[in-house]
């Protein structure tokens, strides 16, 4: 069996074959580069190019692992498994070190082949792998990182059916999605059909489709429609009972959301505690802190307002970087233990002090972010936030916490352009370009002369 990868990508082809539980070889060819990819029971088992850069030598001299003096006892041609074993075999590489090295390998090659649109694909279901290999892959997080850097162009055709259902299926494993993932999965409560959650979403069509294709092959969604190529084996999963599924119904006024947005600021404005954020009790179970931060999203998060005024914008961003913080520090146990003994802490504090006040005398404005900590000023706060926001985006498993340090930040010190490039900077790298637009503008706005800010506007408006 065999086809072209613009009709289908390597990623549409390990998902299919990982849904069937099939076994088997899959051969792949662009531009005089070969991967091949075994699999056992729908599992990866392995997988090789004959790119040098990816062969297993280049693999053990970039990591010191081996010296190239002893490599070079060992013949060129040696595949890269029967290489492997020699070197074990010698004492030259621990076991350890081998599988460490291997799965780097194997990843890297994956990489390569999960971005080819064009070339060709084989699949010989006979064709078996001798060697026994258990490597600790995690093939969807490859899948997932793929389906986020294939072209938006590309990805579009993979949708045929504007009105196949999305159906939210797993728990998100919340570290490595995007904000801009979380925030589409937030509006999907329910089976919903796929133009529905495009215009509930707010987002243009095609950024709206990369991040439903990407959380499909990661199993966090299901899509109706996938493209079969493997007919005549396995059957597919069951479908779900055909349900018809309709968007959230719309607020009748405009006023009325208005007047929620207000309510909704406000509050945020003068909690004192992540309980005040988020408006509930100390007690709140984990599962209604999970349901009541998704509501929070599907109401208030700033991607919904895009088209309102960049004031409100602005504002529901701040709001938001707060929501967020809190929801993180609350979901995780032993963050909300320590946070919850800082909150003691300063109430205890506050009894203790409360006699020696003069009842005349101003009572200072509360400080969420810090409990029980002298009191730094907004600058100094805000610089701290974007510098800790810039080390975080750096690390692609952490930028979702630099999102919200550096939303901080600018809700400190509003006029700073630099934290704004910042930002944009961060949104470039997500690949969410109208955001990054969007800071780039108002970084120049807030500082016409800032070089950085204008190269950075003038390079997101060429692309």
């Amino acid at each position: 069996m065999n086809g072209q990868l613009s009709e289908q990508p390597l990623a549409e082809l390990i998902r299919e074959i990982s849904s069937k539980s099939l076994g088997g070889r899959v051969y792949l060819e662009y531009e005089r580069v070969n991967v091949v990819a075994y699999f056992e029971n729908g599992n990866l088992r392995y997988a090789a190019s004959n790119l040098r850069t990816l062969r297993l030598r280049e693999y053990l001299l970039q990591s010191e692992l081996v010296s190239e003096s002893d490599l070079a006892h060992f013949d060129k041609r040696v595949p890269d498994l029967e290489l492997l074993k020699q070197l074990c075999a010698r004492n030259l590489l621990s076991a350890a070190a081998a599988e460490q090295v291997q799965t780097k390998q194997v990843a890297d090659v994956l990489r390569l082949a999960l971005l080819w649109t064009e070339g060709t694909w084989a699949f010989e279901s006979r064709s078996r792998l001798e060697e026994e290999i258990e490597l600790k892959l995690d093939v969807g997080l490859l899948l997932l990182e793929a389906a986020r850097r294939l072209p938006a162009d590309f990805v579009a055709t993979r949708f045929q059916h504007p009105a196949e259902v999305i159906t939210p299926l797993a728990e998100p494993y919340e570290n490595n999605l995007l904000p801009a993932e979380m925030f589409l999965l937030s509006r999907l409560d329910q089976p919903m059909a796929l133009h529905d959650l495009i215009a509930v979403s707010g987002l243009g069509e095609n950024e709206a489709l990369q991040l439903v294709y990407s959380l499909a092959l990661a199993g966090v969604v299901q899509r109706e429609h996938w493209k079969s190529v493997f007919r005549g084996q396995q059957p597919a999963p069951p479908r779900l009972p055909a349900v018809t599924v309709a968007a959230p119904p719309p607020v009748e006024r405009e006023e009325a959301r208005e007047i929620d947005v207000e309510a909704f600021l406000a509050r945020v404005k003068t909690a004192q505690t992540h309980y005040d954020v988020l408006g509930i009790d100390r007690d709140v179970s984990a599962e209604s802190l999970k349901a009541i931060y998704y509501q929070l999203a599907r109401l208030y998060h700033p991607d919904r307002f895009r088209k309102s005024e960049a004031s409100l914008v602005t504002q529901l961003e701040a709001a938001f970087a707060r929501v967020k913080q809190a929801y993180d520090t609350l979901r995780d146990d032993s963050l909300r233990a320590t946070y919850n003994t800082k909150l003691q802490a300063r109430k205890k504090a506050e009894h203790l002090a409360q006699p020696a006040q003069k009842e005349t005398a101003p009572q200072p404005e509360p400080v969420v972010e810090s409990v029980a900590e002298p009191f730094v000023p907004a600058v100094e706060r805000a610089a701290t936030h974007a510098s800790h926001g810039q080390k975080l985006a750096g690390n692609e498993k952490t930028r979702r916490a630099a999102e919200a340090e550096l939303l901080a930040a600018i809700k400190l010190d509003p006029k700073n352009a630099e934290y704004r490039v910042m930002l944009a900077e961060l949104y470039r790298d997500l690949g969410l370009k109208l955001r990054a637009k969007g800071e780039a503008e108002r970084a120049v706005a807030a500082d016409p002369n800032n070089r950085r800010a204008r190269d950075l506007l003038q390079a997101l408006k060429s692309v």
